[in-house]
């Protein structure tokens, strides 16, 4: 630990980065010869016999269901007695522009987060397989987080406009720029707290049916249990699945469609993996998918992202298969298991240059003792003996115990605050770690909503 010590503006901000498909593809680049393999997630669609310019990282804010569920961070919650608006929505409604804002349904909300990780196992600067907690001793400031919102009105009869803006700069911006929007900079390429527009679109309810919602512009996937944001995930560090095995964010058109109060379906088209200015080939990719309520307490989730990802090359396709259940065995105790499938034809960055598979799977617990304390745990495996997704041709596990600490629950601004110790153990079944098969870590963040 020697270390230690050491936004109305909405829619002309939202406009920006909404696609341009038919814009030249992007400049190809190779690795130079005998450059070290990533240990990192290949994550952009980028010559990907070259390192990801910066380790992983999406931001899977606001997924694109009418409601919040796995995969998504939901939106600031509406205030009630029992839950008061956030610090920044409640300083704002003693003003005259807060009822402004609140008559035109539009929230602006953000977070801020820091956190601090140990390597037991070794002094290496990175912490080898990790998402966002890739350094090892140093303290970080992950995300300041601000985002500016109008949720549209899912409804058979009338037009609905909306959309959100969601800017985050800090650390973890470094892992989550997508082509042609600041990926000028990356992990080791720029300072160390970076801006990125994670999320940029506008939403519209078109009165058909029961209400179709368009989204244009630059979103979270679909894809994954986890999110970028981290007040979306129950614990600090992230899952191979979340930083390896899916993308992070799209460029397009999705519509979501709510067949029935159980049934939600979801379709688009967009530029590709983590793309959004420029793109690598002349394809666009399919997302889409389906969200379940079998009951009050069991829900399933099911997406794809299919469709050409290599630079230069408009026929070999990449796809991604994933499914989430979640059931809540009472009311304190909640259970949650994501599976990911992949493949890529004539993968330009599995080891042999052929066909890749990648496949894995993460189990999630959450027992919520009081309204100060919540115990979480993950176990996961993660296939990649293609070394297509991380560079190195082997298995991966992981098990991870954390704790959700509220110090101050009952307070209206201190609920705001929570901080998450955890403990980490990996495995591979090559020695990746630093020489050794295994790894053991203590991690610790903290963040504020408001």
């Amino acid at each position: 630990m020697k270390r230690l010590c050491q936004g109305l503006t909405l829619a002309a901000v939202v406009a920006a980065p909404v696609v341009a498909f038919g814009q030249a593809p992007a400049a190809e680049t190779k690795r130079p010869e005998g450059a070290a393999v990533a240990t990192h997630p290949v994550f952009l669609q980028q010559d990907q016999n070259a390192p990801p310019p910066v380790p992983p990282e999406r931001t899977r804010g606001e997924a694109p269901a009418p409601t919040a569920a796995p995969g998504e961070s939901p939106p600031a919650a509406a205030p009630t007695p029992e839950t008061p608006p956030r610090p920044l929505m409640g300083l704002l409604g003693e003003t005259g522009f807060g009822k402004t804002l609140s008559d035109a349904k539009i929230n602006i909300f953000g977070h801020v987060e820091a956190s601090w990780t140990h390597n037991f196992s070794s002094d290496d600067r990175i912490i080898t397989g990790r998402a966002f907690d890739i350094e090892n001793d140093d303290p970080t400031l992950n995300q300041v987080n601000l985002t500016i919102e109008r949720i549209v009105d899912f409804n058979p009869t009338n037009w609905d406009v909306g959309g959100r803006v969601e800017m985050i700069w800090g650390g973890d911006s470094r892992f989550i720029h997508s082509l042609g929007l600041f990926d000028y900079q990356g992990f080791d390429n720029g300072p160390d707290n970076q801006f990125d527009l994670n999320q940029a679109y506008v939403d519209v309810n078109v009165p058909v049916g029961k209400g179709l919602r368009l989204r244009l512009g630059k979103f979270v996937t679909l894809l994954g249990q986890e999110v970028i944001n981290p007040t979306g995930n129950a614990l600090y560090s992230h899952s191979y699945l979340f930083g390896y095995a899916i993308p992070f964010t799209h460029t397009g058109v999705l519509g979501t469609y709510q067949v029935s109060d159980k049934l939600t379906v979801n379709a688009g088209v967009t530029r590709g993996w983590d793309t959004t200015l420029e793109d690598n080939n002349g394809t666009v990719d399919f997302l889409g998918g389906v969200s379940y309520t079998i009951s009050d307490k069991t829900s399933v989730i099911a997406n794809v992202v299919s469709g050409p990802d290599q630079p230069g090359d408009n026929d070999n396709w990449r796809s991604v298969f994933d499914l989430i259940v979640t059931h809540k065995l009472s009311d304190t105790l909640t259970i949650a298991a994501n599976g990911d499938y992949g493949y890529e034809a004539n993968s330009v960055s599995s080891i042999s240059g052929s066909d890749a598979q990648w496949f894995g799977v993460a189990g999630y617990v959450s027992k919520k003792l009081s309204d100060m304390l919540t115990v979480n745990g993950r176990a996961e495996y993660f296939n990649d003996q293609d070394g297509a997704r991380i560079g190195i041709a082997t298995s991966w596990y992981e098990a991870t115990l954390g704790v959700a600490v509220k110090p101050m629950p009952q307070d209206k601004v201190g609920q705001n605050l929570v901080i998450r110790p955890e403990l980490r153990f990996d495995y591979a079944d090559e020695p990746v770690f630093s020489g050794d098969y295994n790894q053991f870590t203590f991690g610790v963040d903290a963040y504020f909503t408001f």
